[in-house]
């Protein structure tokens, strides 16, 4: 509405209005809901300064003459009438000012005005940088005042176009966001809120768009699982640096990391050169780029699509094992049991994925036999984060597989998970006696005409030699060891003599975990490789280095078989393993 318009519209408003009319003075236009006068933002927090414009849809403000009130506990620092329509209101809102909706009146010369409402809240955050590019990727840092955000539960948004890629709460008063800016989105201001369950905390006009926009594009389009593909990147106001500059792909689910970029070669600021390597079981469909150097970003959407490969049964391995899990009870001491034996048939991961590992870090390594080790867990990675590796191909052997031995046959069925497509076998109901120990199994397939052919591998799957129990001390009730006596521990086999008859073939070991080391934040750990005679001890020189507190007690006997491989495959060196594992957590002192 123009001004003339607007000024058209004033004289044929009731002057009772202008005037400031009572309750019971009301005009037609406000018993129809007419709203002549707006306040933004409608809220402030405790303890914050604010910025608060109120506007009126018809000229009424003066210049010289405008003073606005929001009660008590909120000071009104100065009042600046930018014309007739708009005033801006710099208040403070002290720390003790009541939580809740207050009225705002505005006076005007010899009239008031009630404006509006304005609520004051205990919550706030400020956003800092507060303003991206159009195609910009931002990390953005909140900076709460009384709030009590949680990672997993806590999530950020920026309204349309405006996608959130990640969200990181570092405390209940500090989250780090990683946002991409659409190239569609519209310039100007926008709000910020957090949502946490079912609280809402909003930054009005807490982020800024510009109009600068950042643009890129991605060559090739599309390319197929398992191929090494050159690209080129053209981009329009980047700041492309050899070594700075790094890009990462997005699917539908977020960041994966099913496609490896082997080289970056920067040409100029705004063009690049790269080789990338998409793995074998890559997810297919749309990806988004996303480039970083320092602190700039661009996002270019749906720039490659990922394509079926070929493969082949002749690329096919098998992961097969036949293990024994038991833990007791801290309150009953009762055992728990489980059997499982499992067996995949799959495509291995090309470019390979994940390192593996120990998991036990630097710590020094005991040497078999009978001398025990203890030292920090260092450089393991324990606050990190494990490499998401993409899922490999699965291949149907049939609807059953199974494993046969003159003891006994153990059937392992058929399970496709409905959400991967994933295949894999696993025997159902299994107990102790299902698990025939010091036992060799062939490996039967069924066959499946879309997969693999019937076929027998002989002698694969290899037991543990004997069926052995922790017989001493009982580590349940809260079991209290004192750090400054010998801990003697006691292993049997079910044929009543010591040991779990591991020698030669197999290995038995034990460890303590879940303190930390002489002092330190390091984990700590101690292990041996005893001799298998059914009776260690570990020593008050080895405990004093553990830190008081619960520790967990771990024994297995551990057993691989031979290489192996399918008939016409490439992977011949497959192993079959078996364990028997126990856990039990006690109390150091």
């Amino acid at each position: 509405m123009t001004r003339l318009a607007r000024a058209a519209a004033f004289l044929l408003v009731p002057l009772t209005i202008l005037a400031g009319c009572t309750p019971e003075d009301t005009s037609e236009e406000e018993e129809a809901g007419y709203s002549f006068f707006e306040v933004h933002p409608p809220e402030g927090a405790q303890g914050m300064d604010a910025e608060v414009v109120i506007t009126a849809d018809r000229s009424t403000f003066d210049f010289a003459n405008t003073n606005v009130f929001f009660g008590q506990g909120i000071v009104v620092n100065s009042v600046t009438v930018t014309d007739g329509w708009t005033t801006i209101a710099d208040v403070t809102i002290e720390p003790d000012a009541e939580i809740g909706k207050r009225a705002v009146q505005a006076a005007v010369g010899d009239l008031t005005y009630e404006v509006g409402n304005f609520r004051v809240v205990g919550e706030s955050f400020t956003v800092s940088p507060d303003r991206g590019k159009i195609g910009e990727t931002v990390d953005v840092t909140l900076e709460g005042h009384n709030t009590h955000w949680k990672d997993g539960r806590t999530w950020v948004n920026f309204g349309d176009d405006v996608d959130v890629l990640d969200v990181q709460v570092l405390a209940e008063e500090l989250v780090q966001v990683e946002i991409s800016i659409d190239g569609d989105a519209v310039p100007g201001m926008r709000d910020v809120w957090t949502e946490d369950g079912g609280k809402i905390v909003t930054r009005y006009d807490g982020f800024q768009i510009d109009r600068v926009a950042l643009v890129a594009e991605f060559d090739p389009p599309q390319g197929d699982q398992g191929d090494q593909i050159e690209f080129t990147i053209r981009a329009r106001d980047t700041n492309f640096q050899q070594g700075v500059t790094s890009l990462v792909f997005y699917d539908a689910g977020g960041l994966n990391p099913d496609i490896r970029v082997d080289d970056i070669t920067v040409l100029d600021a705004e063009n690049l050169w790269g080789r990338m390597t998409l793995s074998n079981a890559a997810e297919l469909g749309m990806r988004d780029v996303i480039l970083t150097t320092g602190e700039e970003g661009v996002r270019v959407p749906d720039a490659f699509e990922v394509l079926g490969g070929e493969w082949s049964l002749e690329e096919v391995a098998v992961s097969l094992s036949f293990t024994v899990t038991r833990g007791l009870n801290n309150e009953t001491g009762e055992l728990s049991e489980n059997v499982n034996a499992g067996a995949v048939f799959f495509i291995p991961l090309d470019p390979p994925c994940g390192g593996g590992g120990s998991g036990m870090g630097s710590a020094p390594s005991p040497e078999p036999y009978d001398s025990n080790v203890v030292g920090p867990i260092t450089g393991s990675g324990s606050g990190g984060e494990a490499e998401d590796c993409p899922n490999p191909t699965t291949v149907s052997a049939g609807d059953y597989v199974w494993l046969e031995s003159d003891a006994n046959i153990v059937t392992l069925e058929k399970q496709v998970d409905s959400n991967s497509g994933l295949i894999t076998y696993s025997a159902v109901g299994l107990t102790i006696d299902d698990y025939v120990p010091d036992n060799l199994y062939d490996l039967h397939l069924q066959g499946d005409p879309d997969g693999l052919e019937e076929e027998v591998i002989d002698g694969v799957q290899p037991t543990v030699p004997c069926n052995w129990y922790m017989e001493s001390p009982g580590l349940w009730g809260n079991y209290t060891q004192d750090r400054s006596t010998n801990l003697d521990y006691v292993w049997t086999n079910t044929e009543g003599g010591y040991g779990a008859c591991t020698y030669p073939d197999a290995i038995f070991y034990t460890e303590i975990s879940g303190t930390t080391y002489n002092g330190t934040t390091d984990p700590g750990m101690a292990a041996s490789y005893p001799w298998d005679d059914g009776y260690h001890s570990y020593t008050p020189d080895e405990l004093l280095y553990l830190d008081p507190g619960q520790v967990y007690f771990i024994a297995y006997s551990y057993i691989e078989g031979r290489e192996f491989g399918l008939r016409d495959s490439i992977y011949q060196t497959n192993v079959a393993n078996s364990y028997i594992y126990f856990q039990a957590s006690f109390i150091l002192e």
